[in-house]
């Protein structure tokens, strides 16, 4: 790589993480903290919500784990969340003291979140009017980036991004290059 593509590269590498950590990350923390006021919950039951709207039923302890909370302080938050008719909790067939938990519909809590996704939707079909990026190499790259970027962010916020990401970044690299005949 020449010079002066090396300082280009590290510029609008400069200039994106400014604007990641500087913008991005803040706005998306004050829309979460939003949409939880909004329904009358705390930051991590509607994590927990999105979760179970994303994965699916979990158990429990999972729930309790991907969003950050003891066991004892997860059981207090689903009772409060199945008292307000947002989850049910079965028993676990395959844990003797276990539970299952499964996301239930709640006409109130799937209103304001429609509202924001439609938000959302309408601020990113302008993006992708804008910029062209319904054409299929723009989306491929601006999905690509996406994903990176989240991918990256899930790993430092789990504590393992120096020893998974860029041992995974050179696996994807070498591989983009052979598939490119570069190799």
């Amino acid at each position: 790589m020449t010079e002066e593509r090396e300082a280009a590269v590290a510029a609008a590498v400069d200039e994106l993480t400014d604007l990641v950590v500087d913008y991005l990350l803040p706005v998306a923390q004050r829309h979460r903290n939003a949409v939880a006021g909004r329904l009358g919950l705390g930051l991590p039951e509607l994590l927990a919500l999105d979760l179970l709207r994303r994965i699916g039923p979990l158990p429990s302890g999972t729930v309790g784990e991907r969003v950050g909370l003891t066991r004892s302080t997860a059981t207090k938050m689903l009772q409060r969340l199945e008292a307000g008719g947002h989850v049910v909790r079965e028993p676990d067939p395959g844990h003797r003291q276990g539970h299952v938990v499964r996301l239930v519909p709640h006409e109130e809590r799937d209103r304001v979140l429609e509202s924001f996704r439609r938000q959302v939707r309408m601020t990113v079909g302008s993006a992708v009017r804008t910029f062209g990026l319904y054409r299929e190499a723009e989306l491929a790259r601006t999905a690509g980036l996406v994903i990176h970027l989240v991918h990256g962010l899930q790993l430092a916020v789990n504590g393992e991004f120096e020893r998974v990401w860029w041992q995974r970044a050179r696996v994807r690299r070498r591989r983009a290059r052979e598939a490119a005949g570069l190799r």
